[in-house]
């Protein structure tokens, strides 16, 4: 496929989720690889896909429900004061519903590649 036949897909893609999901947010994931330093005000990308998805920010960290939530668990799970006395069974059992309950919140995420 073409860069501009993909570029069309991801955007016809887009634009679909925005009219099907027009109370989310759009959130724009820019791959690191596309900004080289701190010489310039700006740089080029390229539209990735979009999908919907869920977050929440923790310490200057935006965290994908889709993609890092099983993380989050077991973050919790090797904190020793959050699972003292629990057998691993209920310190996973514990991390899983403490993770549901944090403020997630749906959105519709752009990636934005490396051109």
């Amino acid at each position: 496929m073409k860069h501009i036949e993909k570029q069309q897909s991801n955007i016809e893609g887009l634009l679909k989720l925005v009219k099907d999901n027009p109370e989310l947010e759009i959130v724009p994931m820019v791959d690191n690889d596309v900004c080289g330093g701190d010489d310039f005000g700006y740089w080029m990308g390229s539209w990735g896909k979009a999908s919907i998805d869920e977050v929440y920010h923790l310490d200057e960290r935006i965290y994908f429900r889709s993609k890092d939530e099983d993380e989050l668990v077991e973050k919790l799970v090797w904190n020793e004061e959050f699972i003292s006395g629990l057998s691993e069974d209920e310190a996973i059992s514990k991390a899983e519903n403490v993770v549901n309950h944090y403020e997630w919140e749906k959105v519709i995420a752009v990636y934005i590649n490396v051109p």
